[in-house]
């Protein structure tokens, strides 16, 4: 009975990870919750969920999200309590007031403190268990007496969160340089962050400022348009591979994956560009010339042999006739 009891548990508790919701918060804070309860959901509205020590209060921004693509094995997740009501909008309107007046309070304790650090944000937990403070520091900082300081004054739990200059812009937003809204505020792409790597798998070869974004890091597109590189390169030969061209040994120097060409450099780096079909053409025939040489090889080869063995046999003869 108790293994039975056991197996429905933990049948109860899959299905209710295949119900996970997907909640924002102020500063876009996401996190995960599961509707066991089943409550009707709603694109951006507010609901009720579980904190750590009391609830808390977000917008819904996405529902429902298959576990398997997520990996929170690790972390405790918790349950969506109920819809939010009138009452705790009103809730929410005198919270923020809060907060604006707890970003003035910290800015005069700041002063006393022999650090410097820029506030961004303040957050209250709805239920005021919590007060979190987003900051940027040029380095790391030993807060310890200051969080002492600012949980005598507010007398609740302090978190202080230092945050880098790519988090800050994807709250405040902003326009890149090609004339749209900035990707980390309009696309989720917190877990794909472009790096130089995928610079050089796309062949990105311009200076750093143009690669970067507003944030002084490589630029998110270069992450949104990774999968479609990476695909095409399979069809494409490595850099360094040795090509046969006009009876002349060269090396591949660049794939240029939009207009389906290769470019190869001889011995004296003069290059050569070539369609993606004029390349394997060239492959194709280079194997099937080599192909017919060790083809002439083995039937030179096999000849000799039958001439080494009938040497041998006449050689065994005469010598047979001489005794």
């Amino acid at each position: 009975m108790k293994k039975q009891n056991k197996s429905e548990e933990n049948t109860t508790k899959e299905k209710e990870i295949d119900k996970l919701v997907e909640v924002k918060f102020k500063f876009d804070r996401r996190a995960y919750y599961i509707n066991s309860k089943d409550i009707p959901l709603h694109m951006d509205e507010h609901v009720i969920v579980e904190a750590e020590k009391g609830a808390d209060m977000g917008r819904v921004s996405h529902y429902y999200i298959n576990s398997d693509k997520l990996n929170l094995k690790q972390y405790k997740i918790f349950k969506i309590i109920r819809n939010a009501d009138e009452k705790d909008l009103i809730k929410l309107k005198r919270i923020r007031q809060k907060e604006e007046e707890a970003k003035l309070k910290f800015q005069e304790l700041l002063e006393k403190q022999p650090f410097k650090m820029r506030l961004v944000e303040t957050e209250y937990q709805f239920d005021g268990n919590k007060l979190t403070f987003y900051f940027t520091a040029k380095k790391r900082v030993d807060f310890r007496n200051f969080v002492k300081d600012l949980a005598k004054v507010f007398r609740t739990r302090i978190e202080l969160r230092q945050i880098n200059l790519r988090q800050k812009l994807k709250y405040l937003g902003g326009f890149g340089r090609c004339g749209r809204e900035l990707c980390c505020k309009s696309l989720n792409l917190s877990k794909n962050i472009g790096n130089l790597k995928m610079a050089e798998q796309q062949n990105v070869n311009t200076p750093d400022t143009k690669i970067t974004g507003v944030c002084g890091q490589p630029l998110c597109c270069l992450a949104f348009e990774n999968e479609f590189y990476k695909k095409r390169a399979q069809n494409f030969p490595e850099i360094g591979d040795p090509v046969y061209y006009k009876n002349k040994k060269m090396t591949v120097c660049k794939n240029n994956f939009l207009t389906s060409t290769v470019e190869i450099k001889d011995e004296n780096n003069i290059r050569h560009s070539l369609s993606l079909e004029e390349y394997m053409d060239n492959l194709t025939k280079k194997r099937s010339s080599k192909k017919s040489k060790s083809k002439k090889k083995k039937k030179i080869k096999t000849k000799t042999k039958k001439r080494s063995k009938r040497k041998g046999f006449f050689r065994i003869k005469n010598k047979k006739n001489k005794k």
